[in-house]
């Protein structure tokens, strides 16, 4: 039966058509996933199925009913959405959060009922966030705050959920538990699932459907085995991608991994320069410590990559030697000198920052956002130099945003406005440069376009790179030397042979693993051996 289905269906952004005539059905009790590139329609045909949007032209049927003559009560009753970079209130906490989602059940200045606590509770236990129920939203780490998210999600009980990248920002091992969830809540409670996700092995282990968009129409549409190839992959994403048979992934073997443009793989063995020198360094956010005494050198001139857990202090430990958090006690060096003792303006022409979630001035466009990234090089008045001019030409190239560099950041899709953020960074033009997460929201060939810059930059400038990666596969590509943090300490570090290995990943994330050999690299390739 169909649940859910769309009839010609078109979106617009002004006159800018983003999905074109678009006919589907949603079968009930299925699991299916919508994969394609940044800027292909994906979120835009969520959020049309989710009614957040309305249509050009065409219909969305739930149950048989135009979603837009139902009232919104009755949408919400039997419908849910998880969004992209969604915004809490300040000072909420989770459990308020997650009680909201039990809005559609309650009646006008109703107080929650037996039921809807029950609810909390089972949406909180479901979501591994029983234990931060009473933390600040807005103090959690990235991947705890998209567990909040999915709790909410998970708590207004709808028989239809919609999730747009839920597992942004997740570890391996919560990338897996959402999975896991998802695949229980259907097959045990029979909700129908309709998904957006950028990681297509995750796409491949549970969906029954995959649909494949590009340029705003379906391209591919059928079951793992028949999207998730070769040919299929290459042609929608425009590189090369390797497809290995495994049989402990889950329980579909298929797991593919996009080839490199550029010559990573071959590790650089000593450091150009000093780099960073962190000693004794106490992080935290209040009277909550993240890091005590934790001391550890970031080689200068190579790629290093940080990795571990959701929550175990890698993006604060980026910010405070970044200098955008402020540290309780320690010492930091970079190249030598203590980054506190610095002028902002001159630790900003010698480190730039890519952080998770910035927010963006109103009607700001690509072009202007871009340009920012200067202002450090400039005086007080002075107005861009050729110099600049070109850095940002050179910048919006690198990162495919010629086309959109008058295109306010704030209408572009998630990957876009990730490539946007980084292009700013880059063109800072520093020798030292810090990613938090730079692959977030971006398609399989944009992680490549970016880490491939990434790695040039490095190779071709000498500049030191400093990223948190989830993506260990990635991170085992593309970096020289790789750090595994876990609960504010450090678990293990060196070279990318010495840290992704199995025991590591037990030890770290508490998942067993298979390594196999990066076919285009010869680095390793963990591949999470996860039963359902």
């Amino acid at each position: 039966m169909s649940y859910l289905a769309t009839d010609n269906l078109a979106i617009a952004y002004d006159n800018h058509v983003v999905v074109d005539g678009m006919s589907l059905q949603i079968t009930e009790g299925t699991i299916t996933t919508i994969i394609g590139p940044n800027g292909c329609g994906k979120s835009t045909l969520l959020r049309a199925l989710a009614r957040i949007l309305a249509p050009k032209q065409g219909t969305v049927l739930l149950q048989g009913q135009d979603i837009h003559a139902m009232s919104t009560t009755a949408v919400a009753r039997n419908m849910g959405l998880l969004s992209q970079q969604a915004e809490s209130p300040d000072r909420i906490t989770v459990s308020e959060l997650v009680a909201r989602g039990r809005y559609p059940h309650q009646k006008f200045l109703q107080p929650l009922t037996k039921k809807d606590l029950d609810a909390v509770d089972k949406a909180l236990d479901l979501a591994d966030m029983t234990s931060l129920r009473d933390a600040a939203v807005d103090e959690l780490s990235g991947g705890q705050r998209q567990r909040a998210w999915i709790a909410m999600l998970l708590a207004q009980e709808t028989p239809l959920m919609m999730l747009d990248e839920p597992t942004t920002y997740l570890d391996v091992a919560h990338e897996i538990e959402v999975m896991q969830l998802v695949r229980r809540l259907n097959r045990e409670e029979g909700r129908t699932i309709v998904m957006v996700l950028h990681d297509i092995n995750q796409a491949a282990s549970v969906s029954d459907r995959i649909i494949a968009m590009r340029d705003g129409r379906i391209v591919a549409d059928g079951s793992p085995d028949d999207v998730v190839t070769i040919e299929v992959l290459s042609t929608l994403y425009g590189v090369h991608c390797d497809v290995y048979q495994h049989d402990h992934h889950m329980p579909r073997g298929r797991f593919c991994m996009p080839r490199s443009n550029s010559n990573c793989g071959a590790c650089l063995f000593a450091p150009s320069r000093p780099g960073f020198a962190v000693s004794e360094l106490q992080t935290g956010y209040g009277k909550r410590v993240i890091s005590q005494d934790l001391s550890l050198t970031i080689p200068g001139g190579l790629v290093t990559a940080i990795i571990g857990p959701n929550a175990c202090g890698k993006s604060t430990l980026l910010k405070t030697i970044g200098r955008l958090q402020k540290r309780a006690a320690g010492q930091i060096l970079l190249d030598n000198t203590e980054v506190s003792k610095e002028s902002h303006r001159k630790l900003a022409r010698k480190l730039a920052m890519l952080g998770q979630g910035a927010l963006i001035p109103d009607r700001l466009t690509v072009e202007d956002l871009v340009t920012a990234g200067r202002y450090p090089r400039q005086s007080v008045w002075q107005r861009c130099s050729l110099e600049d001019e070109r850095m940002v030409e050179w910048a919006l190239e690198k990162c495919r945003l010629l086309e959109l560099r008058d295109i306010p950041v704030e209408s572009l899709s998630g990957g876009q406005r990730q490539r946007a953020w980084f292009a700013m960074s880059i063109v800072q033009d520093t020798p030292t440069l810090l990613l938090d997460e730079p692959t977030t929201f971006l398609d399989i060939s944009a992680q490549i376009d970016l880490l491939d810059i990434v790695w040039q930059l490095n190779r071709d400038h000498g500049k030191t790179i400093v990223m948190v990666l989830h993506d260990l596969n990635l991170a085992a590509r593309y970096a020289d030397y790789i750090i595994a943090m876990k609960d504010g300490r450090i678990a293990a570090q060196g070279l990318p042979t010495e840290v992704i290995v199995p025991e590591v990943m037990q030890a770290v994330y508490g998942i067993e693993s298979s390594i196999l050999t990066d076919q285009a690299t010869g680095m390793p390739l963990m591949i999470p051996l996860r039963g359902m």
